[in-house]
Order: structure tokens, then C-alpha cells, then sequence
């Protein structure tokens, strides 16, 4: 299932694990690249180089580091295939894939994946903006439009944007629908019986008390956004976003194809290694947040997003204002904002969905943005290996913001 910041979204687990997780803890580790031999000044690099912590280093060489990094954290953690994207300013200094999609296919940088919860900043940035525009306000209790589910009139959207809500989850920790789920991984699911089997179980805590990620407050979400619009959110978000952003390679669909040239996935749910690039998507955030999508789709998307330029400057301060810090199950380290994660100056989102998975992070003070997609093999550590490999990349990238879990 698909795993996140806290609890994770939907990904997969080898060696007996479960797809249903929540992001994996990233381990940091420090390596050392080439670089040119000078002290960098505030903008003092070469064209052809950036500031890695005082130093220039090439982005040749810089890209030379991050394949040897990568290559090690695949062989480490048994991973499949690994997608890597590393832009500085606007530059892209790496654009690889390593490893197979299937036995004999070579993994390629434009191949297609799921990319899970990646897309929730688009629905929180989309929020935002009907706000910005007096149409939402998201102090608003949910109760304003949906009534009928428990607590409706204490949780606010903001709640359900930060995941503070208290709600549980129909998938982490539910096992009467991973029973399901797994004994049909093909299922088309509706939000409705997703809803209902969340709502069978208890609240994880008051609501404001806790944070507990769940994917039924992004259901939720999604749904007052379509009743304050009267349009879907899959609508709104290829209007507002995929086209504006230039997301060509992206498509909404809960249709379990992924379009060719598709990276593949691979599972270990059900006791056997076995392929899970056609399950169902259909479980995951609602409608209009399933996608297919490229590593060049995403790049743009955090760019935007972490630009602040799709929303107002209120708004911006909003979208990552730690809202999880200090409540009771907050992750250590790191802050859950509005869908995002939040730390060091880093925004990111780690996404586990159905075998595949993933990070999309920006730096904004540095325009650096960091996209991985990885798959596993028979073999993989249960941990996101992109998570693992994320803050390798930070602590070598960005000594002074390297993220250590």
C-alpha cells in the first residue's frame, strides 16, 4: 500500500512485509565528491558548478558521486530498479535510471510509475488557493458539508490536510480490508467502501490531539473541494496544474494500466515475489489523485509548489507551517505541514503504493529538487530505499541540510 511521512501510504514490503506501510525512516550517510578546489562565495561558482557546503563542486562530478551512491544503496537494499533526478537551479545534473524494469529490460529515466501520495501537495496547494480566493475557508469544520461522519462538527479541513484529525485509516492497520485487498489486489474500490471501512474502527484521537496520517482525510478533503466547486477534483487539478505545470506524461486514471514505457513493480505481499504493476490503484487517495506520472512530471510539480508562486504569500506560510509538532504520535525530526513534509528547509512527500517507491523533495534556498522512483527485488529491504537513499543524497549534496533519521 502506499506509505508516507508518519504513517506511510501504500507501498510495498519484502521479506513478509506489507504494501500498507508509512514512510520509511531515512538513514543518513556522508560521501565525499570531487570538487573544484576553491572556497565558494555567495554566488561565486562557475556556471558548470554549485555550492556544496562552501565548496564548488562540479556537476559533473557531483552527478559521477550520486551514481556511485546510488549504485551502493541498490546493492545494499536489494533494490529492482532505482529512477533518479537531480536538478540545481536549472540545471538538470542528473537524469539516470539504473537497474531492470523486468528481466532483460534495462530501467529507463522516462518511464512511467504511480507515484501515491506524491500528489496530496496538489491537493492541499489546490485548497489553498480556494481559499485565497474566499471560496474555502479551512478553519471550517467538515461538518459544513458533511455532517454525518464522526466528529464532523470539531474536525476542520486544516485538520484533515495535516492529518491531525484523528480519523483512522481503512488501509494502515485495518486488517479486515488488507484481508480484502489482498485477497483481490485487482479490485476496483469505491471512496465510499474505503470510508466505511475507515470509519469502522476507532479514532486513533480527539480531534487536533494526534497526528496519524491517514489516506481517509485526503478522501475527505477531495470530496469538499469538489462540493464547494461543483467541479471533480481530477478537473480542477488538470486545469489548475498538470497543463499550466507542462505535466504532459501525467494522467489521472484509476484504471490499473500505466502507460508504456511503464517502469514495473514487484511485491512481496502474498508470500511469492510476483508483479503488482497492474493492481488495482484504486484504494489509494479518491478520485483524482491516482495518477501515472514521469520523474520530469514531478520535478515540475515540487517546483512549483515549493516556489510559492501558486499561491499567495499567506498561503505559502500555511501550506508549510509544522502543524504536526508538539501532538501526540509526531514523527520525530521531521514536521507533517499541509500534505508535506517539512524539515530542514526540505519539502518532500515518500510515498509506498502498490510496489512502487518514492520521493519528490525540494530545497527552495538552494533550487535544488531531488526525484526518486525505485522498485524491488525478491530480496529488498523492507525500508523505502528511496527514503534511505534521499538523505544519502542531502548529506552529500547539501552537508549543511543533510537529513539525518
Amino acid at each position: 500500500m502506499d506509505r508516507h511521512w508518519g504513517p506511510r501510504r501504500r507501498g510495498t514490503r519484502a521479506r513478509g512485509g506489507t504494501a500498507l506501510g508509512r514512510a520509511g525512516a531515512i538513514a543518513a550517510a556522508c560521501a565525499i565528491a570531487a570538487a573544484v578546489p576553491a572556497t565558494a562565495d555567495a554566488g561565486s561558482c562557475p556556471s558548470d558548478s554549485f555550492d556544496r557546503g562552501g565548496t564548488c563542486t562540479t556537476h559533473r562530478a557531483a552527478a559521477a558521486e550520486v551514481a556511485r551512491i546510488t549504485r551502493a544503496m541498490m546493492a545494499e537494499r536489494h533494490a529492482r530498479a532505482m529512477i533518479v533526478r537531480v536538478e540545481i537551479g536549472a540545471r538538470t545534473v542528473v537524469r539516470r535510471a539504473f537497474g531492470t524494469s523486468m528481466a532483460g529490460v534495462p530501467a529507463r529515466p522516462e518511464m512511467r510509475f504511480r507515484p501515491g501520495s506524491m500528489t496530496i501537495p496538489l491537493l492541499t496547494t489546490l485548497a489553498l488557493q480556494l481559499q485565497d480566493a474566499k471560496r474555502l475557508d479551512l478553519d471550517a469544520p467538515l461538518a459544513r458539508w458533511y455532517p454525518r461522519y464522526p466528529n464532523a462538527d470539531r474536525v476542520t479541513l486544516r485538520m484533515l490536510a495535516s492529518s491531525t484529525s484523528g480519523y483512522p485509516d481503512y488501509a494502515q492497520g485495518n486488517q479486515a480490508f488488507v484481508t480484502r485487498w489482498l485477497g483481490d489486489p485487482f479490485r476496483r474500490w469505491t471512496d465510499d467502501e474505503l470510508l466505511r471501512y475507515a470509519f469502522a474502527q476507532p479514532a486513533a484521537c480527539a480531534p487536533g490531539a494526534c497526528f496519524h496520517y491517514a489516506h481517509t482525510n485526503f478522501v475527505l478533503l477531495g470530496r469538499v473541494l469538489e462540493r464547494v466547486t461543483g467541479r471533480s477534483v481530477a478537473t480542477m487539478l488538470t486545469r489548475r496544474f498538470l497543463r499550466p505545470l507542462g505535466m504532459r506524461q501525467t494522467r489521472i486514471s484509476k484504471l490499473a494500466t500505466v502507460p508504456e514505457p511503464a517502469l514495473h513493480a514487484y511485491v512481496s505481499e502474498r508470500g511469492v515475489y510476483e508483479e503488482s504493476t497492474s493492481w488495482s490503484p484504486s484504494w489509494g487517495l479518491g478520485d483524482g489523485l491516482i495518477m501515472t506520472t514521469t520523474a520530469r512530471d514531478m520535478a515540475a510539480m515540487i517546483r512549483a509548489i515549493g516556489s510559492g508562486r501558486l499561491v499567495s504569500r499567506t498561503a505559502r506560510r500555511e501550506l508549510v507551517a509544522p502543524l504536526s509538532r508538539g501532538l501526540e504520535h509526531a514523527p520525530p525530526i521531521i514536521d507533517y505541514a499541509l500534505g508535506i513534509v517539512v524539515a530542514k528547509g526540505w519539502l518532500f512527500q515518500n510515498p509506498q503504493f502498490n510496489g512502487y517507491h518514492g520521493i519528490v523533495a525540494r530545497l527552495p534556498v538552494r533550487r535544488m529538487t531531488i526525484v526518486l522512483e525505485n522498485t524491488l527485488g525478491p530480496l529488498a529491504d523492507p525500508q523505502s530505499i528511496s527514503a534511505t537513499l534521499f538523505g544519502r543524497l542531502t548529506q552529500y549534496l547539501t552537508p549543511d541540510r543533510g537529513l539525518r533519521f
